[in-house]
């Protein structure tokens, strides 16, 4: 490798720039990452962090706590450390202020550039050679994302763990001590608590030792064990569909293409003026492969180890063809980080030309990405923000009118997906929050996502949520939440027809009005009906729409066998219902009279075919409904 091996000690010769000292690393690192990313110290929650967020109100006692530490959750995945233990041990000692989770992000970030530093100074003799190394990957725009989304921390610490074994391996490798090789397996069996990537750790541990120290091959082989028994875990209790579907087709070089692209030009390049988008791309991708073929040459198999990392971190994503993330590149550019920070070096030590070249090419690739990741942390950092004075906003008006349901106008698409879809204002112990009716029309739909009409409160509801002084309605600012329930009342509030809606929400208090008398109080997310019981609902718009009933039984009811529900329309009798032993669950789809199509309401009747009693409560319990919907 050069003439260098592992643990070479040769060292650079001090040229300008190059003359890097070990504090350099300490310091400058650091400082680098606050002056590039600093706005990502101040970002707010935002999307899936409020997941996470949510899981200290399920943790109870040590059951719970390791319920809801391993168990699978958001597409199967099994992440103890770096989203459910990192939330549940921040939250509980800071609540919910964000700026000590960014500080510690910023924290493990700043020790991954040391790591990436002292690794590439391991392997190539030069200080400088890790200090631009660490530069390189820190500036490139894959990784800004996870510099200011919280939830992204298990990319962070995902590399923190794939540096931190590596290290290990570089140092067992020089000095053959048992401690070493143990201080790997420690750090490659904690990041499988990271993020799935660390799967792939024995594949960079074989290639650099075969490349770089062949004689220990063999001590990388027992790695493979751990990450073969975790495919096959994480196989089992991964949910690979929708956007998530693992596809091993011919689109898996196009997907290849589009993250070696991106990892040279980010895509917010368009926000550059000036700067030429596939031209820069071909000249970066150009001058680093290039670099590493001619070392090839020269039977220095480092930069294939640069060019190594990248495609084997890459790999366990590329079946995702329909889940392209450009975050998903901030570990596999790790590896053209290393072979950047040779390819500068040895630029500065050969001829004049070479060292314009390199020069020219780093200022440049630094420029466009410094810029780039600015403008992208910035933009989420705002987005985080906009999404704290909401739910903020929210939190307070509840302070102002407890008991009353809170309706928000003027949410954008932005706002909502990165807030109000994930119910912020659940972990603040604040309900009945809807959107003002009309809002989904100035809302992208996303429908692998979910319906953003699940989240406003329909016109009828919301008039008589109004005049029965039930509402208060606030417009989102961009400073702050307005109240305009007076103006909306007189405005908005006039063109609101007064019809049931089509679903009826039976959890919803603002929907109670539609119910008969005969249900019982509102319980956890349901509500209890006797043997009988009626509804108000909106019709049918066409011959084709059909009743949809989400609803359950207890299972005593069961005991004595099957019993059918009776559902009318209008005293127009629908097909039965059956409920049959060992399945109390109530989800029926029927269909609907067409002499009931186009009637603005309709009176449902339900009517279950038996009753129980439940211990000491005298009520008499037929059915509980979540909910009822015509569609």
């Amino acid at each position: 490798m050069n003439g260098q091996g592992v643990g070479a000690s040769a060292r650079t010769r001090p040229l300008y720039f190059l003359s890097i000292t070990a504090p350099d690393y300490w310091l400058a690192l650091p400082l680098i990452c606050l002056a590039v990313y600093w706005r990502g110290l101040f970002a707010w929650f935002q999307a899936d962090d409020f997941a996470w967020l949510s899981l200290r109100a399920h943790v109870h006692d040590w059951r719970s706590l390791l319920e809801n530490l391993f168990a699978p959750m958001a597409q199967g995945t099994i992440r103890p450390l770096s989203e459910r233990a990192f939330f549940l041990v921040f939250e509980s000692l800071f609540g919910l202020h964000a700026l000590p989770f960014r500080i510690w992000v910023f924290l493990t970030q700043c020790a991954n550039l040391i790591l990436l530093a002292e690794i590439t100074r391991r392997i190539t003799g030069s200080r400088a050679a890790g200090f631009w190394a660490a530069v390189f990957w820190l500036v490139n725009s894959g990784v800004a994302l996870a510099m200011v989304w919280t939830s992204v921390y298990n990319q962070i610490l995902c590399g923190f763990f794939l540096l931190g074994a590596f290290w290990f391996r570089l140092r067992y490798l020089e000095r053959r001590r048992r401690r070493d090789l143990a201080g790997e397996w420690a750090f490659f069996l904690l990041g499988f608590g990271a993020l799935e990537i660390n799967i792939v750790y024995p594949a960079l541990a074989a290639l650099y030792t075969y490349l770089g120290a062949r004689r220990y091959f063999k001590s990388a082989l027992p790695l493979f064990l751990p990450s073969a028994l975790f495919a096959l875990l994480h196989r089992m209790a991964a949910q690979s569909s929708g956007v998530y579907a693992l596809h091993f087709d011919r689109a898996i070089p196009r997907t290849f293409a589009t993250y070696c692209f991106r990892a040279f030009v980010p895509a917010e390049i368009n926000h550059l003026q000036g700067i030429p988008e596939v031209p820069g791309g071909w000249i970066f991708a150009i001058a680093l492969i290039g670099y590493a073929v001619f070392r090839r040459t020269r039977k220095d198999w480092l930069p294939m180890f640069g060019l190594g990392w990248f495609a084997i971190v890459l790999a366990p994503v590329l079946p995702l063809r329909d889940h392209v993330s450009f975050y998903y590149l901030a570990l596999p550019v790790i590896g053209l980080g290393m072979l950047g920070g040779q390819a500068l070096v040895n630029a500065w030590k050969s001829r004049r030309l070479y060292r314009v070249a390199g020069t020219v090419i780093a200022a440049a690739y630094l420029f466009v990405m410094v810029r780039a990741g600015r403008i992208a942390v910035g933009w989420w950092s705002d987005r985080s923000q906009a999404v704290e004075r909401m739910v903020l906003g929210v939190v307070r008006a509840r302070q102002l009118h407890p008991g009353m349901a809170i309706l928000i106008d003027g949410v954008d698409s932005q706002l909502f997906w990165a807030g109000v879809f994930h119910h912020p204002f659940n972990i603040f112990g604040v309900s009945d929050v809807y959107l003002t009716p009309g809002s989904e029309r100035s809302i992208d739909a996303i429908p692998e996502k979910g319906t953003v009409s699940d989240y406003v409160l329909p016109s009828g509801p919301t008039a008589h949520g109004l005049n029965t002084n039930e509402i208060v309605v606030y417009k989102v600012g961009p400073k702050r939440l307005t109240a305009i329930t007076s103006v909306y009342e007189d405005g908005a509030a006039q063109q609101l027809a007064p019809d049931p809606p089509r679903r009826i929400d039976l959890a919803n208090p603002l929907m109670a009005y539609l119910l008969g008398p005969e249900w019982y109080s509102l319980e956890d997310g349901y509500r209890w009906m006797p043997r009988r019981a009626t509804l108000r609902i909106g019709g049918p718009l066409t011959p084709s729409s059909k009743l949809y009933l989400d609803g359950f039984c207890s299972p005593e009811e069961l005991r004595a066998g099957s019993f059918p529900v009776r559902i009318t329309v209008d005293k127009l009798s629908l097909s039965d219902a059956i409920l049959t032993p060992g399945n109390n669950s109530l989800k029926v789809v029927l269909t609907i009279p067409n002499q009931v199509v186009g009637i603005k309401s309709i009176v449902l009747s339900l009517e279950s075919g038996r009753t129980f009693h439940k211990g000491s409560d005298n009520r008499e319990l037929g059915l509980a409904f979540r909910s009822v919907e015509i569609r």
